[in-house]
């Protein structure tokens, strides 16, 4: 594995086998704690710039996630629900993901004289974008002192290396509160669309986090309800905390790794720690997504630039408000984070082949998933999953419900007489048809040469006859007998019929 990892620094179709090697081990549950160390010592000792490289190979289609996004936290404690709704309501405007601190929500009940469930009921029906949970246990809505729910983030402030809590707080809960109100806690998960868990526990942070037992159980609420499943963990020293948080993730089969750094991360060589980070969670994610929930400006940088794809921020109050895109003096509670981490975003990628979410791309994976039914991630293709972590979110949330298309995966198959193929577009609605159909001989045309090769090398891997046309939606036209445009945005469908004639999907 540590030649393929070497490879896949400058050669994608390296890194679209170790991709392949990876989840086949994932899937299998074959994946030890030899092959995680073995991963990362591999990457420690490539360059920085290698480290970026193969990150950035990494998040390519079909190997990862190539949409960059913020997830905001709206909730606080000190908020009124008014305020609370508000930022909410904001947010879903804007298309970016909710994260639900559910302490917040919780608090914000009680000052109203509702339940927390209640709050959470009041979030989903005002908005459409995917519900991301957090702070949830094993009696639902975790609730704390004062001391945490407005705490001033001085460790943040202060900057590394973290000796513990500067008001020598511990992960101290409320029980009582929490137990009141247990019977709500299927009901959380179901208005949820994906559920963090924490495993820093594991990592030797009893003092931040909750115990991996009671992690246990909200993982096992998360598969039960198809949601998609969140693993937290902390740089720590780069080495032995970093791989201890990914055993532990993996364990739990998480989809989406996410990464925690600033005064959390204290090795040695801080920028190269947290883009190995980010770089191994590349390799080893099983949903193609790696966010992280606390990193300073120059992580969040180097993470960007190492095949990061999620920052989680927050509205002022909120706890992630702080936790990136700030630096040591600069990082304290009070901060409205999503401005900041939105600009240090579109300097970054603004010269990579990446895109920053927006509501249309939501609606587009929504138009997708809905077209495809129950084939999508974790269902595989040429052993690799068809769609990702981000579908599964989508998937779960009102968006997907209130979208249309005109036709299903089930028509298509149904108007299916054999005849030869033809995609205008090579992502994952082609895969879906030529999963569910299996045709003989299909043409690919993608303006992206290499989403045109991977599709065709996955194609021919499962016995399709499949053929590159170099971009030419011409020569698909010519060759097939039928050809879909493999899209949802409804102004590419536009510029494509105006070229060729052929059928769209919505």
């Amino acid at each position: 594995m540590r030649d393929l990892i070497k490879e896949s620094v400058n050669n994608l179709d390296a890194a679209l086998e170790l991709r392949k090697l990876i989840i086949k081990k994932l899937n299998e549950k074959k994946l030890k704690e030899s092959d995680i160390i073995e991963i990362v010592d591999a990457v420690d000792d490539l360059s920085l710039n290698e480290i970026q490289k193969l990150g950035s190979n990494l998040r390519k289609f079909p190997m990862g996630c190539d949409l960059v996004e913020v997830a905001v936290g709206p909730c606080a404690s000190s908020l009124t629900l008014t305020q609370f709704i508000e930022n909410c309501i904001l947010t879903d405007y804007m298309g970016l993901t909710i994260h639900v601190c559910a302490y917040a929500l919780a608090d914000i009940g009680e000052k109203e004289g509702i339940p927390p469930l209640e709050v959470m009921k009041m979030v989903y029906e005002n908005v459409d974008v995917p519900l991301d949970l957090d702070h949830f246990g094993q009696y639902g809505a975790m609730r704390f002192p004062k001391e945490i729910t407005h705490c001033m983030g001085e460790c943040y402030y202060n900057g590394p290396p973290y000796k513990g809590c500067p008001r020598e707080r511990i992960h101290k809960r409320l029980i009582d509160k929490e137990k009141e109100y247990a019977h709500e806690f299927d009901d959380w998960v179901k208005l949820a669309s994906t559920v963090c868990i924490n495993v820093v526990e594991e990592q030797g942070g009893e003092e931040h986090a909750a115990p991996l037992e009671e992690m246990a159980v909200v993982a096992e609420a998360a598969k039960k309800y198809g949601k998609g499943l969140e693993g937290i963990f902390h740089i720590g020293d780069g080495y032995d905390d970093l791989i201890t948080g990914l055993k532990s993730c993996i364990d739990f089969d998480v989809d989406v790794l996410v990464v925690e750094g600033a005064p959390f991360n204290r090795a040695k060589n801080r920028l190269k720690a947290f883009a190995k980070a980010i770089a191994v969670s590349r390799i080893l994610v099983k949903g193609g997504v790696v966010a992280t929930n606390g990193a300073y400006e120059d992580e969040c940088r180097i993470g960007l630039r190492s095949g990061l794809n999620v920052i989680i921020s927050g509205f002022s109050g909120n706890h992630h408000g702080y936790m990136c895109g700030y630096s040591p003096g600069t990082a304290k509670r009070g901060n409205f984070g999503l401005p900041r981490v939105m600009r240090i975003i579109k300097e970054e990628i603004k010269n990579m082949d990446v895109n920053l979410v927006s509501r249309h791309d939501l609606i587009a994976i929504a138009r997708s998933s809905k077209f495809l039914g129950n084939i999508i991630y974790p269902e595989t293709l040429g052993g690799m999953f068809i769609g990702d972590a981000h579908w599964v979110a989508i998937k779960n949330s009102k968006l997907h419900d209130r979208v249309r298309i005109r036709k299903t995966l089930e028509d298509v198959e149904n108007e299916y007489n054999g005849e030869k193929l033809g995609f205008l577009g090579g992502r994952y609605i082609a895969w879906g048809i030529a999963k569910k159909l299996m045709p003989e001989e299909v043409y690919v045309s993608d303006a992206n040469k290499w989403v045109e090769e991977a599709t065709v090398k996955i194609l021919n891997e499962v016995g399709i006859n499949a053929y590159k046309c170099n971009g030419n939606d011409e020569e698909v036209v010519k060759n097939a007998d039928k050809t879909y445009i493999c899209s949802m945005i409804p102004e590419i469908i536009l510029k494509i019929k105006n070229k060729v004639d052929a059928e769209s999907l919505i």
